[in-house]
């Protein structure tokens, strides 16, 4: 990734270009802006939205670039079609005048280290046509497309939703209806969508900087988590929550007046964890644990929302749907059957076990928790809704009062 000295200088159309590169190299979106967005407000705006724009149409971009510049995508050089993914989603989704874009593209060009391209990405964003209708234009693999479709025929209203901005949602610790005035004092209504959970309004503002925040009064949480998470029995004392980090159900748990142990296997997502906690004031035992190694303990619930291919996120994080193929999904199924095994016997006799992904596929998520042989009694899914939010697959499972 270049380096963060770049950052207060870089047009926002090459941050982009510089951004989709990090992020074919690796790195996640988010990761990738923070670092590489410009500083100004306007600017850093400006870059998100192309490069996350980017990513979920790269389809359709690829094939409008294939056509402008008769030769396949693949055959430029990484840095050139980054440029040219820019612009020519800039093209056919932004109102910014054609010759403008074409203009900013060649001066990105030269920015990226790519300037003896410029005539190319001249040539090929003055001709380019990005489709906007059938398949190609939804944006997805096409193992994906016809995977789903299989399974659910009109799935095509949730694909395009996932195309959209994804929505911020909060979560109030306690007083629900005391953060919700805090925001209306501020002129932000907040939209009750479950228990204790708002939607924000779009362009509210920095999340570091709404009312409430430095306070810990909330943090931000999808309601499919919240969903998740509440199917731990309230009846549960002490629960343990096992791929915690970042910590959202952890967190729920706790306002919840459970006694929550948190465990990860990544020492630097659970210090996000531990920060958000210490915002929140809330109490939580937390320490490191990798999953796929057995531990002693008994609880009267366990969570595990194991580790997946992350297929239901692809709203909020579209780089997903380019990273994964289909056989990874048997792959990750193999590991959250291990991880599974493991955290079921921390489950006391009689005590409840939640196991959730964020995915709908049916090999990671119904056939693993039907490897553990438990009577399930709950059950949380939400594939193909027709907001295009976060996708979970849970469910809990009782552990018999007999060995076993």
């Amino acid at each position: 990734m270049p380096s963060s000295k770049t950052r207060g200088r870089a047009s926002p159309r090459a941050a982009a270009a510089r951004a989709l590169l990090a992020i074919d190299e690796g790195a996640r979106a988010e990761e990738a802006l923070a670092e590489l967005a410009p500083g100004d407000g306007a600017d850093r705006a400006m870059t998100w939205n192309l490069v996350l724009g980017v990513l979920r149409t790269r389809s359709a971009l690829d094939a409008g670039i294939a056509q402008a510049a008769r030769r396949a995508p693949w055959t430029l050089d990484a840095p050139v079609l980054a440029v040219l993914r820019v612009g020519a989603y800039e093209l056919a989704h932004t109102r910014a005048p054609p010759h403008a874009v074409v203009h900013e593209a060649v001066e990105a060009s030269r920015a990226v280290r790519v300037g003896h391209a410029s005539g190319l990405v001249n040539a090929v964003l003055r001709r380019v046509r990005v489709p906007t209708e059938g398949d190609t234009a939804l944006g997805f693999p096409e193992w994906l497309l016809k995977r789903w479709r299989s399974r659910q025929p009109n799935i095509d209203a949730y694909l395009r939703a996932c195309n959209e901005p994804a929505p911020v949602h909060i979560v109030a610790r306690d007083d629900g209806a005391g953060v919700a005035a805090a925001f209306q004092h501020r002129g932000l209504v907040l939209v009750p969508a479950a228990d204790g959970v708002f939607l924000l309004p779009p362009r509210a503002g920095r999340i570091d900087e709404l009312p409430g925040f430095a306070e810990g009064r909330w943090w931000v949480m999808d309601p499919a988590a919240v969903a998740v998470a509440d199917l731990v029995p309230r009846d549960a004392q002490s629960v343990l929550d096992t791929c915690a980090a970042p910590g959202g159900k952890s967190f729920r748990l706790a306002a919840r007046g459970h006694a929550v142990t948190a465990t990860d296997s990544s020492e630097s997502r659970l210090e996000r964890l531990r920060e958000g906690a210490a915002r929140l004031s809330l109490p939580l035992a937390v320490s490191r644990h990798d999953w796929s190694q057995a531990r002693d303990g008994q609880f009267d619930a366990v969570l595990v929302d194991a580790p997946c291919t992350a297929l239901g996120l692809l709203r909020r994080h579209p780089e997903i749907r380019w990273r994964r193929d289909e056989a990874d999904i048997e792959r990750a199924a193999e590991r959250q059957r291990a991880i599974l095994a493991n955290a079921a016997a921390c489950v006391r006799p009689g005590g409840a076990l939640v196991y959730a992904v964020c995915s709908p596929e049916p090999e990671e998520g119904p056939a693993v928790a039907a490897s553990l042989g438990w009577r399930e009694e709950a059950r949380f899914e939400n594939f193909g809704n027709a907001e295009g939010a976060d996708v979970f697959w849970a469910c809990r499972l009782r552990r018999p009062q007999a060995a076993g």
